[in-house]
């Protein structure tokens, strides 16, 4: 028991002392990160609508057209 006692204290204090080197962003990058990823995921949204409406069309009438 004493064992497993001190190997998750030896694993806990790794996880700290590595937690203690990550360098976490200000408010303001965050938020403008945030916006970001916003605005890239609308526009991308955006494009694979555009297409979908384009090519469902164009596949459309070609049904139309055959039959």
């Amino acid at each position: 028991m004493e064992k497993t006692e001190s190997k998750l204290k030896s694993i806990y204090q790794v996880y700290r002392a590595e937690f203690k080197k990550i360098v976490w962003p200000s408010r303001d990058t965050l938020l403008k990160h945030t916006i970001t990823v916003i605005a890239v995921s609308l526009m991308f949204g955006a494009y694979i609508a555009f297409n979908d409406f384009v090519f469902s069309t164009i596949f459309r009438q070609f049904v139309n057209w055959i039959a």
